[in-house]
């Protein structure tokens, strides 16, 4: 293994609890279109920008599916329930950042929110004064698992991608690091590791504290 130098983070269902918001919101807007959402097929949404998310719901759902202003629905009961009820911080997020701060490691967030929101949602846990380079879903052409929205993370941080690690929750995210040329840490939120994800990653840590005692290690 490479001398890792910098940690690239996804953001929601790693740093934030949001997937199960998302989740929800996604079959409160479906039963206002008479449509159904099961979480065997959430969690194929999982990780990918709605760009994606919108090619995989009109492969299932048909061609005539309003997508747009269904996602616009969900998108809207998101921020009002997070707005009402707060940002979930994942447990041991700010212990790993200043870990990493005071052990020299480049970080940043890569992932497929939106700018405006991503920034606010960082601000809002009071991590974003503390990495390096932030890149979002709306800044790349294409969505994990391709590797794009990494790699512009790397070049952000000034850093090669053989000397990034990645920490995400998606089979999509791990896959992304995989095409990198980066190593991984899956720590699992709603999607179970898989054998696919104990294949690709490169170490499973149930939190974030695990994954400061395995980095306090190399």
């Amino acid at each position: 293994m490479k001398k890792i130098k910098a940690i690239i983070f996804d953001m929601d269902g790693v740093l934030i609890d949001t997937e199960r918001i998302s989740f929800q919101s996604f079959k409160e807007a479906f039963k206002d279109y008479k449509y159904e959402m099961n979480e065997e097929f959430y969690l194929k949404l999982i990780g990918r920008n709605s760009k994606s998310i919108k090619e995989i719901m009109l492969e299932q759902y048909g061609i005539d599916f309003p997508f747009d202003e269904i996602y616009k629905k969900k998108v809207e009961l998101a921020i009002s329930t997070i707005d009402r009820d707060g940002v979930i911080i994942k447990s041991g997020v700010h212990e790993l950042i200043d870990y990493l701060k005071d052990a020299n490691y480049k970080i940043a967030v890569a992932t497929s929110t939106r700018q405006e929101r991503a920034h606010k949602l960082l601000e809002e846990i009071k991590i974003k004064d503390k990495v390096d380079y932030i890149i979002c879903g709306d800044q790349v052409e294409n969505s994990k698992p391709d590797p794009e929205i990494f790699l512009k993370a790397a070049k952000g941080l000034n850093m090669n991608p053989e000397n990034c690690m990645v920490i995400e929750d998606s089979t999509a995210g791990i896959r992304a690091a995989k095409a990198a040329g980066m190593i991984s840490i899956n720590v699992p939120d709603m999607k179970l590791p898989d054998d696919e994800i104990r294949e690709l990653a490169f170490e499973i840590c149930n939190d974030l504290f695990e994954v400061k005692e395995y980095l306090e290690t190399i």
